[in-house]
């Protein structure tokens, strides 16, 4: 099992080295300008006043003067670009991970060794897990050198929390990517089909944010539990976040394993 997930992590360590450093490039772009766009901010937070909050809150702008590092980083990164960078990551490695290896024919391989089906889900899922965690820690706890080269305090008891709910939300969607993955057997399909649902979500909880008529929708959409600006702010997540997110993650792996395990696979 161990040979298998090591082979996961080495064929496709370039790419996670690159999404790490595209994520902590774009913290020290970001933590390099907090101090000039400070005093710019409050003179916008007052301008944009008289939009409704809904919107302020779709678009980050309810916060446009942070007084911490983490504030900041919550409506300039964790709030739109951090989120994309880590859909996109874990949709290819979960779609890589099944139906990349069907539909390449190396999937026969994989099956070939002496290992029980299930065996084979768990050691691939681990690879996946390692590199949302590489990533997570990267991305959050990566903020404590960059501030610290600036001289800007940062905060560890935001951090932390911080970090637990990026690994959830980033986990939940590789959860539902794989469940996905081991359906198929076209990585292409991986995308349209699981991208869909995740779009889907990301439209309720923005329609529930602009219109107080639609606030039910938010309840069904991941990134309405993904509540940056509560941790980062506070360093506290939600207890419902936690419950739907572990929820996502239970439901949506065992299910996989199970299909993956009942599923017949030409080789």
């Amino acid at each position: 099992m161990g040979n298998i997930t090591l082979r996961e992590l080495w064929d496709r360590k370039w790419s996670l080295l690159a999404y790490c450093l595209g994520s902590l490039g774009m913290l020290l772009l970001y933590i390099a300008t907090f101090r000039s766009t400070q005093a710019s901010s409050q003179q916008l937070q007052a301008l944009v006043k008289a939009y409704p909050k809904g919107f302020l809150d779709a678009f980050g702008l309810n916060n446009l003067a942070p007084t911490t590092i983490e504030q900041y980083l919550d409506a300039k990164h964790f709030s739109f670009i951090w989120p994309l960078l880590a859909i996109i990551l874990a949709l290819s490695r979960a779609a890589a991970e099944f139906a990349g290896e069907i539909q390449t024919g190396t999937m026969g391989l994989v099956l070939s060794l002496p290992l029980r089906r299930l065996q084979i889900f768990m050691a691939k899922y681990a690879a996946g897990l390692i590199t949302i965690l590489v990533f997570t820690t990267v991305s959050v706890f990566g903020i404590i050198p960059a501030a610290t080269a600036y001289n800007i305090p940062s905060h560890l008891h935001i951090l932390v929390p911080a970090w637990i709910l990026t690994s959830l939300f980033m986990w939940s969607i590789y959860a539902v990517g794989l469940l996905v993955s081991v359906w198929v057997s076209d990585k292409t399909k991986v995308y349209g089909i699981a991208g869909g649902v995740i779009m889907l979500s990301y439209i309720m909880n923005l329609m529930a944010l602009l219109s107080s008529r639609l606030n039910t929708f938010k309840h069904y959409s991941l990134f309405y539990y993904f509540d940056t600006q509560d941790v980062l702010t506070k360093g506290h997540i939600p207890t419902h976040s936690l419950v739907v997110f572990a929820a996502v993650i239970i439901i949506a792996t065992g299910l996989a394993a199970w299909h993956f395990n009942q599923r017949d696979i030409s080789v």
